[in-house]
C-alpha cells in the first residue's frame, strides 16, 4: 500500500477566482509532506483490526469537496414549512392515543394508522433542556458572545407515563434562544417564539428567529 500527495501546480491556479486560489494554496499548505506519513502509519497500523480491505493507495489530497442534495419535504412537512412562512406552527393529532406530532407527520407510530387531523398550535413551550455554545461551525472561531441552543417541547403535547412520571412522547424541536441571558435559563421556563418580518419568511425554521421567555 502506498500513499500519494496530489498537490495544486501553478497553472491550476491561475486561472481560478483569487479568492477560491489562496483557499486552495492555503489547503494544500496545510495538508504538507507530514499529513501523508501520518496517513500511512495509521493505515499500516490498523491491519487486522478491520474488517474492509487496505487500499492499495491512498489520494491526500486538498481538494474542497461541495456536495448538493436535494429532497423532498412531503406532504406533511410542505404543509409546515407553509405555515412558518404565515407565522403559523401547525401539526397533526393522532385519532387513537392522541398525541400532537410538531413537526406534523401523516402517520403514527405508536398506533399505526394514518393521521389526517390537523391542528395550530402558539408555539408557546418549555425548554427541556439546553447547551450554550461557544463556537459556531467553525470550530477554530470562538463565538464573540455565547449563543443558548434549546430542546422546546410544545405546550400540551407532552405525555406522561403515570407511575414513573417519565415523559414518554413530546413535540418539540431545537432552537435557539434569545432575548435572555445564559445564566437566567432554566429547565423548565416558559418560552414563545419570536417571528422574522413577514415580506422576510421564506418557509423554513428559520423564519423563527429564536425562542423568547415568557415574562410572568
Amino acid at each position: 500500500m502506498s500513499v500519494r500527495l496530489v498537490k495544486f501546480g501553478g497553472e491550476t491556479l491561475a486561472g481560478l477566482e483569487g479568492r477560491l486560489a489562496e483557499l486552495l494554496s492555503k489547503a494544500a499548505a496545510e495538508v504538507g509532506e507530514g499529513r501523508v506519513s501520518s496517513w500511512a502509519k495509521a493505515l499500516e497500523e490498523s491491519k487486522g483490526r478491520t474488517e474492509f480491505e487496505a487500499p492499495e493507495t491512498l489520494v491526500v489530497t486538498p481538494y474542497l469537496l461541495d456536495f448538493r442534495y436535494r429532497r423532498s419535504t412531503g406532504i406533511a412537512l410542505t404543509r409546515f414549512l407553509e405555515g412558518l412562512k404565515e407565522g403559523k406552527f401547525l401539526g397533526t393529532r393522532c385519532s387513537g392515543c392522541g398525541r400532537v406530532l410538531i413537526p406534523p407527520r401523516t402517520f403514527c407510530e405508536w398506533c399505526f394508522r394514518r393521521v389526517d387531523e390537523w391542528i395550530e398550535h402558539s408555539g408557546e413551550g418549555e425548554v427541556a433542556t439546553y447547551s450554550i455554545a461557544y463556537i459556531g461551525t467553525n470550530p477554530k472561531v470562538r463565538l464573540p458572545k455565547p449563543e443558548p441552543i434549546a430542546v422546546i417541547w410544545f405546550e400540551g403535547t407532552k405525555v406522561v407515563r403515570p407511575n414513573t412520571r417519565t415523559v414518554a412522547h413530546a413535540a418539540g424541536i431545537l432552537h435557539r434562544l434569545g432575548e435572555v441571558e445564559p445564566q437566567e435559563i432554566m429547565i423548565g421556563m416558559r418560552v414563545r417564539p419570536v417571528w422574522r418580518p413577514e415580506e422576510e419568511r421564506v418557509g423554513s425554521i428559520t423564519d423563527v428567529l429564536y425562542f423568547a421567555s415568557v415574562r410572568r
